[in-house]
């Protein structure tokens, strides 16, 4: 075979008549348009491209079937943990509530039957009613009365009353009265740590 023979064999096999190719990059958009209807159907490029679209299509709705799949599960996780977290925090909410009382029950036994501090409760309880005119009942639990008899004045007319806690006071008159004491203060403690 000779050169010539062979260079017309690579121009058949091109599918062009020979000759440079036209650059499409300095043809009008208008003529690119027309040249694009011109070109013969290739149904290989057809076929590729159908697929290319399909797959995509294909791979965007699993894309958003798993998004979608993942946002439920991710919703359904946080909404389980903020239940964790609230029931957690209202046990220990009332874990700490009740650490609390106790730890004040002791101190508030401890001051409730202290005498000096007792005489003093007593005392401001009776000056609630200091007219004349009231006629009063100071009630305390008889082992406390014991504690703070010589502590209070002759006059004040104190009784024991064996249903009152230890370290209550309760001063009554015929228009009504005031009472004070440990359960008064464990209610006031209860309410505050609400």
């Amino acid at each position: 075979m000779s050169d010539r023979a062979r260079s017309v064999a690579l121009v058949a096999l091109s599918g062009r008549d020979g000759g440079f190719a036209r650059d499409t990059r300095y043809v009008p958009a208008d003529e690119r348009a027309q040249g694009a209807d011109d070109a013969p159907f290739d149904p290989l490029a057809d076929a590729y491209a159908r697929g290319y679209a399909e797959g995509a299509q294909a791979g965007e709705a699993v894309a958003r079937t798993q998004a979608a799949a993942d946002d439920a599960a991710r919703h359904r996780i946080e909404t389980a943990l903020t239940r964790i977290d609230r029931d957690e925090t209202d046990r220990f909410a009332a874990r700490l509530k009740d650490t609390v009382l106790a730890l004040c029950e002791a101190v508030l036994a401890e001051a409730a039957l202290a005498p000096d501090a007792l005489a003093r409760r007593v005392a401001v309880a009776a000056a609630m009613f200091a007219r004349a005119s009231d006629e009063r009942v100071i009630r305390l639990h008889p082992e406390d009365l014991a504690l703070v008899q010589g502590r209070l004045p002759d006059a004040w007319h104190c009784e024991p009353d064996a249903a009152l806690e230890r370290g209550a006071v309760r001063v009554e008159t015929a228009t009504g009265g005031v009472e004070d004491g440990p359960a008064q203060w464990r209610a006031a403690l209860t309410e505050a740590l609400r």
